[in-house]
């Protein structure tokens, strides 16, 4: 039950009792008022200014219990029990002006009272609960540090669990990108007809650049100026060649699957060569997860990114319709592998969420445009949503919400995701409901 103070009694004993500047003190900040186990016959009132009260537990361990500002009263547990033993030391953390009362204070009544306890009580009792209310907010203020305390400290172990794994992959990935790069100059010198090279190179320097929805695009477009079948325009329509590189007098200058195959074999390397890049960077960021800076360089095209993060997801995407709305945008100065890394934790999170729902057309619209000085890139799917016992923790580590499918347990990716976006002094926010989830992004300019 909360006790409400009756604010004119208040006033006429704080001018009763306290009005009397012959006793009054001041104290400059770091000044000492009681001391634990101290003798204290007094009752003190604030008048001006803000004091700590704390205790020193059997380990010698500071633990603050009050903190109390103008119209508070110090020292109500010595001075009304009578045992005149401060239970806590008392410290102004501001200067402050305090008056005080003594044990021998005579009543002065109006109502009847006969005690100073009687007449004060219903102050003490309001001040008392004022005070656990400041415990109860210490309290939290205690667990929330420590909880990040811990968060840190789990980050930081597995940083250096992964130390050793990251060692070895890395040489493992060093091999591949080496060896690919290898095949490359080998194809390129093997190609056993040199009028499809031009299209093996086209495919290995700029890999995928058309999304499902454009690739359904141009298909139709092809179908509707030149006589080819349905096959021969799919094929086309994905190697993203333009039309004088295809047709001569509205004819194909070489058979469709001729070049699709030539410039497949090239994309794919592409592919395989960005995987590799990736794969290092990502490592490298697992060990570094607990470290706040990274390399950055300017000129960062990060619609580029948002379209590489896709092409190493593309064998998870095939299922699933991909709608990309990116607007021209400024160049930045990024980690370009740390924006990868971005999208990449938030569009497995979609495919998760989407697998989830087996017999629902997948969807993923990702949206990019700049609003003032601010880039916004915005992440949709259709999936389940979140499950509201976890929605306000998705962003803390161990917390995940996949049901099946292969899993380490680590619940690190929304975790990573705020840690980049951070680090960049942006902000995430999500939407989720039963219709799907909604992350949007901002990254200011200037990083």
């Amino acid at each position: 039950m909360q006790v409400q103070r009756d604010e004119a009694y208040f006033q006429w004993l704080i001018r009763t009792y306290f009005s009397d500047p012959k006793r009054w003190i001041q104290l400059k900040k770091g000044d000492i008022l009681l001391e634990q186990g101290h003798y204290n016959n007094r009752l003190y009132y604030i008048r001006a200014g803000k004091l700590v009260g704390y205790m020193v537990n059997p380990e010698g361990q500071r633990v603050e219990i009050l903190q109390a500002g103008p119209g508070a009263f110090v020292g109500i547990y010595s001075f009304f029990s009578k045992n005149f033993t401060s239970v806590a030391t008392v410290e102004a953390i501001e200067d402050c002006e305090l008056a005080y009362i003594n044990s021998n204070q005579q009543v002065i009544s109006t109502r009847g009272e006969c005690s100073l306890e009687q007449q004060f009580m219903p102050m003490v009792m309001s001040d008392l609960l004022r005070r656990q209310q400041e415990l109860q907010r210490l309290n939290q203020e205690r667990a929330q540090t420590l909880k990040k305390l811990l968060d840190q400290q789990r980050l930081a172990s597995l940083g250096q669990m992964a130390a050793g794994i990251a060692h070895e992959l890395n040489n493992a990935v060093a091999v591949l990108s080496r060896n690919t790069s290898w095949l490359v100059e080998q194809l390129q010198l093997l190609c056993g007809d040199p009028t499809f090279l031009p299209f093996f190179e086209l495919g290995l320097n700029k890999g995928r650049i058309y999304s499902s929805r454009e690739v359904r695009a141009r298909k139709k477009q092809l179908l509707e100026h030149f006589q080819l079948t349905d096959k021969e325009a799919d094929l086309l329509a994905q190697t993203g060649l333009s039309d004088d590189v295809l047709f001569n007098n509205g004819k194909l200058k070489f058979p469709a699957e001729n070049v699709y195959r030539y410039w497949e074999l090239g994309a794919t390397f592409y592919d395989m060569l960005v995987a590799a890049d990736q794969t290092s960077h990502v490592v490298h960021s697992i060990r570094t997860l607990g470290i706040q800076h990274s390399q950055r360089q300017p000129g960062v095209n990060l619609n580029e990114t948002i379209k590489e993060t896709i092409t190493l997801l593309r064998h998870r995407l095939r299922d699933i319709q991909v709608d990309l709305n990116l607007h021209s945008l400024p160049p930045v100065e990024a980690n370009k592998g740390e924006l990868i890394q971005l999208w990449m934790n938030l569009l497995q999170n979609a495919i998760e969420a989407i697998k989830q729902v087996p017999d629902k057309k997948g969807q993923i619209k990702i949206t990019s445009k700049l609003s003032k000085d601010l880039i916004k890139v915005e992440i949709r799917d259709n999936g389940p949503g979140i499950p509201d016992e976890i929605k306000n923790k998705i962003f803390q580590p161990n917390v995940t919400t996949k049901v099946s499918g292969l899993s380490f347990g680590l619940g690190l990716g929304l975790t990573i995701v705020q840690r980049i976006v951070t680090n960049y002094n942006g902000t995430i926010d999500v939407t989720s409901s039963k219709k799907g989830t909604y992350f949007t992004i901002k990254i200011p300019i200037g990083g």
